[in-house]
């Protein structure tokens, strides 16, 4: 098979599990999902607010918005104007993240790395961390997550291919209407774009910058409607008087949670259960979600020897940094699944720890590597089962 067959049969199997996994389950929180159908009403705003949905933001006279940016919900709308908003999102969502499992395999393939390792690199992806989960659930929360993931690995495909660099832009430019933290890697894509085409840095970011900018423009334009402002007020909006956000929304001073949350959280442990390892709704360790990502240590091994694993490198820490300054873990969630807002970069990571030596990639991935991928993927299904169809954490 060609790569890009193999890519459209990941891609399309990824979106069968994610459909099959989800059956029956809708969500509450289907902020996307009503926007969207307000969408086609015309209205960038909502004339309700139920009170579970605690996070919509008064913007005008009986108008209430939805303070995340609105690619979700845009993504929506074709199924909105026939479906019950729940349905619609929660739809969009799981087909979003199977996608997005085709793309990362290309993107894994552009930087050099062998079929075989990259399946299982997308395999891991799409079943063995909590893109899983989030993808399935669907809530407004990790529909973005979702909706994020195919432009985020279509943005490490363009720039380990040697793209355009507008076309570059515009991927992040897309995923950033979704997760905003994401935009933040834009300076290691660009330099892996630059390095690949032979092309300056500046000149590399600059066309990404002039790509991007439209959907930048309209983003400001959509604030102005909401808020009055070009800035986004709505994240202020929702720290006001919120005990977590004690140093107001970023600050420094948050990042030994996220550590924690990172490393060290652990599950609950529940006798009298078969479920007797539940996952609690603050998250659980990256590592012990998916014990696979600890090969990411091992990859960073190869900065030196590779300058494209040092960028993605890069590129991971900087998609980061943003959620680890923020006053919030991402609860409520299974894991932590901030990490996915540098998913791309983190598995190749992890298969450049397995799978890359001094000589170049290896053909396939290592025996242990499958065995703690397998183990990776039975953790995932056992923590999605537990959570949509036995109602732990809710």
């Amino acid at each position: 098979m060609s790569d890009r067959a193999t890519a459209v049969s990941i891609g399309a199997a990824a979106c069968v599990a994610y459909l099959a996994a989800g059956f029956g389950l809708l969500t509450d929180y289907d902020y996307y999902g009503r926007l969207a159908q307000a969408f086609l009403a015309g209205q960038w705003w909502l004339s309700g607010a139920p009170p579970w949905l605690n996070e919509l933001l008064s913007c005008g006279d009986g108008r209430y918005c939805v303070a995340y940016p609105p690619l979700p919900a845009i993504l929506t709308v074709p199924l909105a104007a026939f479906l019950p908003s729940a349905l619609a999102q929660v739809l969009v969502s799981r087909l979003a993240g199977g996608v997005s499992a085709g793309i990362l395999y290309l993107a894994l393939r552009a930087l050099g790395i062998a079929r075989a390792v990259a399946i299982a690199g997308a395999v891991l992806s799409a079943v063995g961390t909590t893109l899983f989960f989030s993808t399935v659930d669907g809530r407004a929360w990790f529909d973005a997550h979702a909706i994020a993931m195919p432009f985020l690995c279509a943005a490490l495909l363009f720039a380990a291919r040697g793209d355009a660099p507008w076309l570059l832009g515009a991927a992040i430019g897309l995923a950033t209407l979704s997760r905003l933290p994401v935009a933040a890697a834009t300076p290691a894509l660009a330099l892996l774009l630059a390095r690949r085409t032979g092309t300056t840095f500046p000149r590399a970011l600059g066309g990404v910058v002039l790509g991007g900018f439209p959907f930048a423009a309209a983003y400001v334009g959509y604030n102005l409607l909401r808020w009055g402002t070009p800035f986004d007020a709505g994240y202020a909006r929702l720290a006001e008087g919120d005990v977590f956000f004690s140093h107001g929304v970023f600050s420094p001073f948050y990042i030994p949670r996220h550590l924690y949350a990172i490393f060290i959280e652990p599950p609950q442990f529940v006798e009298g259960t078969p479920f007797f390892l539940r996952p609690d709704i603050k998250g659980m360790s990256l590592f012990l979600t998916t014990p696979a990502f600890l090969w990411a240590f091992a990859g960073l091994r190869h900065v030196r020897r590779d300058p494209r694993i040092a960028i993605v490198a890069v590129a991971a820490l900087l998609a980061l940094l943003p959620d680890m300054l923020h006053a919030t873990v991402g609860f409520a969630q299974f894991g932590y699944r901030f990490s996915l807002d540098a998913q791309p970069f983190l598995i190749a990571l992890a298969l450049a720890g397995d799978a890359r030596t001094a000589e170049g990639w290896r053909a396939r991935p290592s025996w242990l590597f499958i065995g703690v991928a397998v183990l990776s993927v039975a953790i995932n299904l056992y923590a999605t089962i537990a959570i949509t169809r036995f109602g732990y954490w809710q």
